[in-house]
Order: structure tokens, then sequence, then C-alpha cells
């Protein structure tokens, strides 16, 4: 059976350059590698340009599809967005793989596995008052738990800095998502999903507790877990184990 298409889902307000490695790695013996990058860090068409929910991100990532089913490989809120359409497209997806996506981004009574709610609000508050200063702390934080920490720092500030954005209407975006974000609850879509799903996640992540592994691994006893070294951005410290377990899901050859 020939390969599936691979699709890499870029995360909140990181560009897709930052998963472009991976990308480029994937591509050496595949051919059929593209990345998405989700509102926010991308001119948008004035058809996107909208306040936007899970049903217009589907609607975004469905048209950035061009051969299905394909194996959709998600970082954060890419990884979320993933789930949610394989969930809602089965015929569309033929695997999933999540890189430090939780069920749920923030800490609520029956999920605690998460970003504590004070912090997430303090984070919201801060991207809605001061844009630059916010997003370099979230850069912080992605790098954080990386054993090149400060070189990948500054990797990810010079993609940001690099990206051509129409400020005004991309923080509302930004805002928009983050929002989505934090209202997030997404375990009845993984518990829907059909096709293979594995969830990787760096045991040292800033943003994902890496008690989030354990969680999914017991709710969803058909998905796939690991823990890897490195933190929210693991997949760029060491991408072999990212791309080996792509390579095995792209292949065709396992069963649901």
């Amino acid at each position: 059976m020939s390969n599936y298409p691979i699709v890499l889902i870029s995360g909140w307000a990181m560009p897709a350059g930052a998963m472009a490695s991976l990308a480029d790695a994937l591509d050496v013996d595949h051919r059929r590698v593209s990345i998405v990058e989700l509102p926010g860090l991308v001119r948008e068409s004035q058809a996107y340009k909208t306040s936007h929910d899970w049903h217009s991100l589907l609607t975004y990532l469905d048209h950035q599809l061009f051969e299905k089913p394909a194996v959709l490989v998600g970082w954060s809120l890419g990884g979320m967005l993933a789930a949610l359409y394989a969930s809602r497209y089965p015929d569309n997806v033929a695997a999933v793989v999540n890189l430090g996506a939780n069920a749920c981004f923030v800490q609520s009574d029956s999920w605690q596995q998460a970003m504590d709610p004070t912090l997430f609000a303090s984070f919201y508050q801060g991207m809605s008052q001061s844009r630059d200063k916010t997003l370099q702390q979230f850069v912080l934080l992605c790098s954080s738990g990386s054993p090149r920490r400060k070189e990948l720092s500054k990797a990810l500030q010079a993609l940001l800095s690099d990206a051509d954005l129409d400020h005004q209407a991309e923080d509302s975006t930004l805002l928009s998502l983050l929002g989505i974000l934090g209202k997030s609850d997404l375990r009845s879509v993984f518990g829907d999903i059909r096709c293979p799903v594995t969830h990787l996640f760096g045991k040292d992540d800033a943003l994902v507790p890496v008690g989030a592994a354990d969680a999914i691994e017991q709710a969803f006893a058909k998905h796939r877990v690991q823990v890897l070294d490195g933190g929210h951005c693991f997949f760029m410290d060491d991408p072999e184990p990212v791309i080996s377990e792509v390579r095995r899901l792209s292949s065709g050859d396992v069963g649901t």
C-alpha cells in the first residue's frame, strides 16, 4: 500500500517554520509532506477574518488538505484541531500524531493534568495588553525543558520576528484562539476517533504537564502514548522518535 500524505499542523502563535526541520526529515523518503500554519501568524483571506471557533478552524484546515486521507501531525493547539477533525471527518484522516497536545488545556475538577487556570488567565490578560512581551514569555515557556534552551529560544523568537503580520487583525485572532484553548475539553472527541492515534509528550513541558500522558493513557486505552525527553518543542531537539512514529502510521500497515 502506498504511503499516506503527511500534514503537519503548527501550534498557537508559532510559525510553520517551527516544524520545518521535522517536515524536511520526513520529506527525505516520503515526498508528500506539508505544513499548515494556524490563523494568527498568516495573513488570512477575507473569508477567514472572523472571530474564530472550532467550526471555523475545521473549515480552515479542511481547505488546506489537498490529499485525503492524510496522517495529521498536530502540535499543541494544532494537535487538538487534528483530533477534532479526525472525529468529524473520519474518512479524511488515516492517523493522528499529537505533539504536546492535551485533552483539556486548562485544569478543571475532572481534568487536573493541565495548565493552572490562574496562570492561563494571567497569560490571556497579558496577551490583550502587551502582545510582544507576552509572546516573548510564550517563547521562553516553549523552549523550557530543552537541553539547548537558549539556542531554541533565539530560533523561535527569530521565527516570530520574521512573520509578516497585520498586527491589529492578527492580535484579535491570537486572542480568539487563546480563548478556544482556555475553554477546550476534547475528551469526548478523543474517544470518538476511529483511526490510530499516538500522543507524544515532552517530560519537561512547561505548558502541558507530563501527567497528561498518564491521564490520556488511562482514559483512552486504544491510544498510543509516549513520553520523550525535552519540553514543549521536544520534536525540534530530537525529531527521530516523531519521525519513526509518523512513518509507522503513514505506511498504511497499521490497523485501528
